[in-house]
């Protein structure tokens, strides 16, 4: 006999009994049930939060089961938990569901004819150590300037620019996973440095060679990840692997561990705003490893705020190398694309 997640024993599955034509558009109450089923963990809670009966929540979310055909929720100690498939499935109904309840702050701003709007996500090292001079730029710039960040993953930035839900993200290259083909203007490329105490021995090094990383403890990230996978390809030019001595999951905890001991990291100027000079120190790798960064934008009708934003970027980058000179070795300009 199946248990149904929706509270009753039944001897079928519950997406065979309780069937639901969606039709070509997504409910968007089904799934606005979905995220509250996510966030209260009962199907009672949910219901109540949404003003519906328990049966009608029950047949709602089924439905949803049916049209997806994916099990999003098993049940864990009387509470409703996502499987792996709901998982993913809540990250981008999430992204749906934020962009719905935009609509009418969208529309006021179509009201109020304020075309100065600029919608940007990027990664957090980046939004940290790019964004705020350059923000301060354009509002000087633009009286009425309404401005939203978000801060995402890079599978993020890539497709909701492409959805056009923001009109610029910033990134570093390649771009991997947007389902259409964003505009990308190449701004800076940023050379690769080790990231380690200040009293470890290397840090007597101008440059640090790959050989002298070896058996040396890494905090790294996971293996799907985009420093990760840095890190492996380093040690490729000498045939070796890196010795991991911590796996994170957000670049931003690097310099933390870093500073307590576990290891050394694997970084560059632009995502190290976070390192405290006193405790830790970057050293330039040889041989020499540039990463480029760009802004990218929606495949047509780019946003005239976002296109000005993307030259400020380019004055506030060629203005700090010319005034650190730690900056100006280990940054540099693109040349921006035709």
């Amino acid at each position: 006999m199946n248990v149904s997640p929706w509270g009753k024993n039944e001897t079928k599955p519950v997406l065979a009994i309780l069937p639901q034509k969606f039709g070509d558009v997504m409910n968007l109450k089904a799934l606005r049930l979905f995220r509250l089923t996510v966030l209260h963990g009962t199907l009672s809670g949910a219901a109540a939060s949404a003003h519906l009966s328990q049966s009608a929540a029950s047949r709602m979310l089924a439905g949803l089961e049916s049209e997806l055909k994916l099990t999003l929720f098993e049940r864990v100690n009387q509470r409703l938990v996502l499987t792996r498939e709901g998982e993913r499935f809540f990250h981008e109904a999430e992204h749906i569901l934020n962009g719905v309840e935009e609509i009418p702050a969208i529309a006021r701003e179509i009201r109020e004819r304020a075309v100065d709007t600029l919608r940007i996500i990027t990664v957090g090292p980046i939004g940290a150590s790019l964004l705020p001079p350059v923000i301060d730029l354009l509002n000087a710039e633009h009286a009425n300037l309404k401005c939203k960040i978000d801060i995402g993953t890079r599978s993020d930035v890539e497709n909701q620019v492409g959805s056009r839900r923001y009109n610029l993200g910033m990134l570093s290259l390649p771009i991997k996973t947007s389902v259409v083909e964003l505009a990308i203007e190449p701004v800076l490329e940023a050379r690769t440095q080790v990231l380690l105490p200040v009293d470890h021995p290397l840090a007597a090094l101008d440059c640090v060679p790959v050989d002298a990383l070896v058996d040396q403890p890494f905090v790294s990230l996971r293996s799907n990840q985009i420093w990760r996978q840095r890190l492996d390809r380093l040690f490729e030019t000498i045939g070796k692997l890196p010795r991991i001595s911590l796996e994170i999951g957000s670049s931003l905890l690097v310099p933390k561990f870093v500073e307590s001991g576990y290891g050394l990291g694997l970084m560059d100027p632009i995502s190290s705003v976070f390192i405290d000079p006193t405790k830790t120190t970057l050293r330039p790798v040889g041989p020499e490893f540039w990463l480029p960064y760009a802004c990218v934008f929606p495949p047509a009708g780019q946003n005239q705020v976002a296109l000005r934003f993307a030259e400020l970027l380019r004055q506030q980058i060629a203005r700090r190398c010319a005034e650190d000179a730690f900056y100006g070795e280990n940054v540099r300009l693109l040349e921006p694309a035709d």
